[in-house]
């Protein structure tokens, strides 16, 4: 016999791999600004724009399956 698949485990699971997957575009961004490689100001700039965005993107991802945060 069949069972219908729970939805809740599966969309859990998902928001948990989306927000991992933008958790490492945030290191990618920010390791060669912690590593000492010389960048110029655009491109610090950029980079942590792009990371700011991930980490946003990440935390919405997380708070649609019931995790709660606090604005600031």
């Amino acid at each position: 016999m069949s069972h219908k698949p729970r939805p809740w485990p599966n969309v859990a699971k998902e928001a948990r791999d989306r927000a991992a997957e933008e958790a490492m575009v945030v290191l990618t961004n920010l390791k060669p600004l912690l590593s000492g490689t010389t960048v110029t100001e655009t491109e610090r700039i950029r980079r942590l724009a792009l990371a700011m965005d991930a980490a946003q993107t990440c935390l919405r991802h997380l708070e649609s399956v019931g995790a709660q945060t606090r604005p600031r």
